[in-house]
């Protein structure tokens, strides 16, 4: 009986393992046919020594070859396998895609060109244009047309078409009012976007490449009647006659409306059938896809997936994909082409036998969506309206088209990506975060850029939140512009630590109030000097920042006397100065004249707008003693 001490008897023996396979003799370096070839003849009389025919017809010769070519076949591909394992020698597109991931990297897939058209309708009532309406470049010799599908759907009024002026533009003198000969309710509204010009496009024989550029203007706001009078986002920066100067030759001017935004790009279709088999894979027949570019800034791909009506989801991969997830992956070859992948039914679902995939792109994408003015002028087959009188009767871009952008090249790519390790993706500390808004975000098509911001980090609870205070150019609430806060959040939440939060939050203001006697020099207009001393503090002033601008202070930093002073004896005619007040807002904060300094807290913004309708945010009193009169 075996000693159950030295040998445990509640498992079995183990078995011998068996001695390793001997590879000596064999040569590795053997990768092409003819050394191959040679490594088997070379092993046979250890193996086969009876065998001695060397002969092309002998069976055991044909096999021996049929073995060397697929030893051939099968090395080049282990290799091509390990060389696309690294970016230096990866030549495929979805090799150098996946590999640039690894260090957040990625492919630009360039970006489709956008043009502003503008539209010229007739009929009894408005015309209602869908979204991917399209317009084209007239073809010219052997050249395909320039193909533009509009990007948003649009109501195109017949008395917006071309509106002549009532008045000289600007009629006021902050250039901030246009005065227009037509009743424009319901036709011109706030955020209309106009074109201003000065010429005429009834002219048959005007020159569309000579016409004067004009400017686009966005409306404000707007009061109504036999003649309309738009209050404009912005002065106009040149003027604009209404009758213009025959004798000049210089036409009248006008203002054109229905402006809609298109971009780059022709609609297409591709139809195929379910197979309900595991990886099913629809390749496009067309290329380059349209990349449209997104108010929110970047771009996205111009394609979706239906299948059985149902809009399916893109992915990066299927690795985190269920059985019944409705998603897809998008491959490119090296030529651009893209095919459409589906999931297996264990990553990602399959679709069934016999549904009906639609998928539908655009082609069109990158430098061959530049377009010169007025070249867009063929609209697009296929529209109809539901009332007869309904027509259009021209389109046209009065400038040219922009944004265009070719795809990166794989070699700019493998060349650029590993940049990427050297700039920070990660905000660790708070100034990480401060940083990260430094760019700015687009929302609802505008750039807003923050003045300055200041990221603090506190514990919550279960986490910490880093809190970004933001102060903006207007000084406006984040509540006043739509999805701003998102925005801004969803930046610094691509950088933010795991286990932490963020939330963006308006700045916190300091409001001041402030008391000033000016001794005003002899021969100086008392008036003037006051009214420069107040654009000196508070604006607004043609070169250069008031001294209480948006941006001039920092968060938490102190206002000092000696700064208030140096600024206020800058200003020509002035002799001395002398405070009355000088202290934060409101009847609990004390006086510091005697200290020479207002201090702020770490998350405040000195602020001192003197504006009589909001005087929550600042108040100034000037008050001058000597000069003339008048």
């Amino acid at each position: 009986m075996a000693d159950c001490l030295a040998v445990d008897c509640g498992r079995p023996a183990p078995s011998p393992v068996p001695a390793p396979r001997s590879y000596e003799g064999v040569e590795w370096m053997a990768h092409d046919f003819d050394s191959l070839l040679r490594a088997l003849l070379d092993r046979l009389p250890m193996l086969a020594p009876d065998w001695r025919d060397r002969s092309e017809a002998d069976l055991g010769m044909v096999l021996l070859e049929l073995f060397a070519y697929a030893g051939d076949q099968l090395s080049y591909l282990q290799d091509r396998v390990a060389l696309e394992g690294f970016l230096r020698t990866a030549t495929q597109h979805e090799s150098v895609r996946k590999l640039l991931r690894l260090v957040d990297a990625g492919i630009d897939p360039g970006q489709a060109a956008q043009a502003w058209l503008l539209f010229e309708v007739q009929g009894a009532m408005p015309l209602w244009l869908p979204r991917g309406a399209a317009v084209a470049t007239v073809a010219a010799g052997n050249e395909e047309p320039v193909v533009f599908e509009t990007a948003t759907d649009a109501v195109l009024h017949p008395g917006a078409s071309r509106i002549a002026l009532a008045a000289d533009a600007p009629s006021t003198l902050d250039g901030l009012q246009i005065q227009c000969a037509a009743n424009l309710a319901g036709a011109v509204g706030v955020g209309t976007r106009l074109l201003l010009q000065q010429s005429d496009t009834s002219d048959p024989h005007r020159d569309g490449q000579r016409a004067p550029a004009g400017e686009w203007v966005e409306v404000a706001a707007a009061a109504y009647g036999a003649v309309t009078t738009l209050t404009l986002a912005q002065p106009l920066r040149g003027s604009y006659l209404a009758l213009g100067n025959p004798q000049a030759g210089i036409p009248p001017a006008r203002v054109y409306g229905n402006a809609v935004p298109a971009t780059h790009g022709q609609s297409q279709e591709a139809r195929e059938a379910g197979t309900g088999g595991p990886r099913q894979a629809i390749a496009l027949e067309h290329a380059p896809v349209t990349q449209e570019p997104v108010a929110e800034g970047g771009t996205r791909i111009a394609l979706e997936v239906l299948v059985d009506g149902e809009a399916w989801v893109e992915v990066d991969d299927f690795i985190d994909s269920e059985a019944a997830d409705p998603h897809y992956r998008l491959a490119r070859d090296n030529a651009g082409l893209v095919s459409v992948q589906f999931g297996d039914g264990v990553a990602g679902a399959a679709p069934a036998a016999g549904a009906s995939i639609v998928v539908r792109y655009r082609v069109g994408n990158g430098l061959a969506g530049q377009v010169a003015p007025e070249r867009l002028v063929v609209p697009g087959a296929g529209w109809t309206f539901p009332d007869a009188s309904q027509r259009v009767l021209a389109v046209r871009n009065p400038d040219a088209s922009y944004g265009a952008r070719e795809p990166q090249s794989l070699a700019e790519a493998r060349l650029l990506g590993p940049m990427r390790l050297r700039e920070p993706h990660r905000a660790v500390v708070p100034a990480d975060y401060e940083a990260a808004l430094a760019q700015g975000v687009t929302v609802q098509g505008r750039r807003i850029v923050p003045l300055q911001t200041h990221a603090r980090v506190r514990h919550t609870g279960a986490w910490n939140t880093v809190f970004v205070s933001v102060d903006l150019v207007d000084r406006r609430p984040l509540a006043a512009t739509p999805g701003l806060r998102e925005a801004l959040e969803a930046v610094l939440d691509e950088r933010r630590m795991a286990g932490g939060d963020v939330h963006v939050e308006d700045a916190r203001y300091a409001a001041l109030h402030l008391a000033l006697e000016i001794d005003v020099q002899a021969g100086h207009f008392a008036r003037d000097v006051r009214q420069a001393v107040e654009r000196a503090l508070v604006g607004p002033l043609v070169q250069g920042l008031p001294f209480f601008g948006p941006g001039r202070f920092r968060f938490g930093q102190p206002v000092y006397l000696s700064d208030l002073y140096a600024a206020v004896t800058a200003v020509e005619g002035v002799r001395s100065v002398s405070v009355a007040r000088f202290k934060r807002l409101g009847d609990r904060y004390p006086d510091r004249e005697a200290q020479g300094v207002i201090e702020v807290g770490a998350l405040e913004v000195a602020r001192c707008d003197n504006d009589p309708a909001a005087t929550e945010n600042g108040v100034l009193f000037l008050r001058t003693r000597g000069g003339k009169e008048g």
